[in-house]
């Protein structure tokens, strides 16, 4: 019989025919900021320091008061034009390993799409097409299939773990197409302890008639957005949502769930439990059962009006009317936490021409989640500048990187308030 006592455990990996065997060295690429970008002078004052700083140092600059030398680089938002890779590899050379606080990228889906870009001069309407670099590079078909993409992608998501800080995060917008081939992928390279969770986040809205009596597929309705973490030390902010109708005039609970934990059960309100457990420990049940007697002896009010007026907000637990189980009181909120189910936004805007957009509502949660002021996130498929440009109304540091030469000038747009579309 075979000894099975020595096999190492979670030893699955992604195998592909031209994976690389090692990981990408960062070497000593020196890049320059191709122009300085003055913020619209209606956003200057609200801008994160550094981007201020940056602008009157460039400024100054011209005025020869103060040299390139000078500038602390690391304090600059940064917009780079060119292979992300080679500007992940510049960045750690420049000292940015584990300093980036929150990675957001939304790589190309390997859907064989063409994408291109329509742009408006007056009345006409032009089309775009990516440049031959563009093509060679990162168009959305590989000549390799499918190990062409996990070649594309491997090696950048390595360096981006180095770029992440101790405590950071990493969110990665995918769908069906290589969603899968990629957690298997982000699984060796960040570890799979440190997967936190699978975002469903809505694609757009639609209102497809039901033309057919036989379908060969369903609509695709959702993308997905993984979220690592760099360690053990990475915690997240609530996202939150917009409460229901119901929420907002506050509601009662079951106080019961299926957990299987034997000192959580306990004699509640007359009523026993063999399996689950009550959510809350025997001493705080009972002192809530107290304060839901003493307001129901006192108060004539409702119990929205009750807890509008009383910040210190007591629990209350009372047995339920007509099932007889004890439930608890969640007061009225505008606002709940979200679970990972993100139904309630959608994932694309169409605001700038830009095929593959994503909404601003999308990444204004995610880095209220994976950041706070000051903090430095990264988007190296920056696209046509979503990442950066709420970043920046975030009063976050950022850095973005992009390819194509009109995803640059669509962010820049963007950055100083012009619009293309």
């Amino acid at each position: 019989m075979e000894n099975n006592l020595h096999r190492k455990k979670d030893s699955a990996r992604l195998f592909w025919d031209s994976k690389p065997k090692r990981a990408a060295n960062p070497k000593d690429i020196e890049f320059q900021t191709a122009e300085v970008v003055i913020p619209n002078p209606e956003k200057a004052g609200q801008l994160p320091m550094s981007f201020s700083a940056f602008a009157k140092a460039s400024v100054d600059r011209r005025d020869n008061l103060i040299g390139e030398d000078e500038l602390d680089k690391q304090k600059m938002n940064r917009l780079i034009w060119g292979d992300n890779l080679l500007a992940m590899q510049a960045l750690l050379a420049q000292g940015y390993e584990g300093k980036i606080n929150l990675i957001y990228i939304d790589p190309p889906f390997d859907s064989k799409a063409d994408y291109s870009h329509k742009i408006k001069l007056g009345e006409t309407e032009l089309t775009k097409e990516p440049s031959v670099i563009e093509r060679l590079a990162y168009k959305d078909t590989w000549a390799g299939g499918t190990d062409s993409y996990l070649d594309m992608l491997y090696p950048r998501l390595q360096l981006m773990k180095r770029l992440l800080a101790p405590n950071g995060s990493i969110y990665v917008h995918l769908d069906w197409h290589v969603g899968h081939y990629v957690k298997v992928m982000m699984d060796e390279i960040f570890g799979k302890s440190n997967f936190r969770n699978e975002i469903l986040v809505r694609r757009t809205t639609k209102h497809t008639a039901n033309q057919f009596d036989e379908l060969n597929s369903l609509q695709v309705a959702n993308d997905t957005v993984m979220i690592y973490a760099r360690s053990e030390k990475t915690k997240f902010n609530p996202p939150l949502k917009e409460a229901s109708e119901k929420q907002k005039e506050g509601s009662w609970h079951l106080l019961f769930n299926r957990a299987n934990r034997p000192t959580m059960r306990y004699p509640l309100l007359g009523v026993n439990i063999n399996t689950g457990q009550w959510m809350w420990s025997k001493q705080r049940a009972d002192e809530a059962v107290a304060n839901y007697k003493k307001f129901e002896n006192k108060s004539k009010l409702s119990l929205k009006e009750y807890f509008e007026n009383n910040n210190s907000e007591p629990e209350f637990v009372r047995k339920n009317p007509s099932t007889g189980q004890p439930e608890y009181w969640v007061s009225a909120r505008e606002n709940i936490t979200s679970d990972t189910n993100w139904f309630d936004i959608q994932a694309y805007s169409f605001n700038y021409g830009y095929g593959t957009e994503k909404s601003f509502d999308l990444l204004e949660r995610i880095i209220k989640m994976g950041s706070n002021e000051n903090d430095l996130v990264a988007d190296f498929f920056n696209g046509s500048g979503t990442t950066i440009s709420v970043a920046d109304d975030l009063d976050r540091r950022w850095i973005g990187c992009e390819l194509g030469k009109v995803g640059i000038q669509v962010a820049h747009g963007r950055l100083i308030g012009i619009t293309t579309a």
